[in-house]
């Protein structure tokens, strides 16, 4: 059996109201899926298939975002030693699909930064303050 790590890639959606940030996760349907606390939409990068175009495609399938519908999508960096994170902020958060797979996906929401620190997966809480922190400074 190897050791290797799955490489992974994933994007963060935002939006800012009332100079609030709100980001949109997803909750797994089942636990084999990294728990069941709201977390970043990921997912493996296929054999030769770049991060972005894979976390756009994790995105679209987790949380019914259209990448067509995202501006100032920008490369967070690297996490957890293997995960790609992007974040992209959201031009009209009531255009999303649904989720195409409904057997991996359980919720999608949106959650405040102080939501997310209470309600979202432990091992994804570093990577959304990052997050946080980069839009903070895309904002001033």
């Amino acid at each position: 059996m190897s050791n290797k790590k799955v490489e992974r890639a994933g994007v963060i959606p935002y939006v800012i109201e009332d100079g609030k940030i709100s980001m949109m996760f997803m909750k797994p349907s089942d636990g084999k899926y990294g728990g069941t606390n709201f977390q970043l939409a990921k997912g493996k990068v296929d054999d030769g298939e770049k991060t972005k175009k894979a976390a756009y495609r994790e995105a679209s399938e987790e949380l019914g975002l259209f990448k067509e519908n995202t501006k100032n999508n920008h490369k967070l960096g690297v996490f957890l030693g293997y995960t790609t994170v992007y974040v992209c902020e959201v031009i009209d958060k009531e255009l999303f699909g649904d989720p195409t797979t409904p057997e991996e996906v359980a919720d999608t929401g949106w959650l405040t930064p102080e939501e997310f620190q209470k309600e979202g997966r432990d091992l994804h809480k570093p990577l959304v303050k990052a997050a946080v922190r980069h839009i903070e400074q895309q904002i001033k």
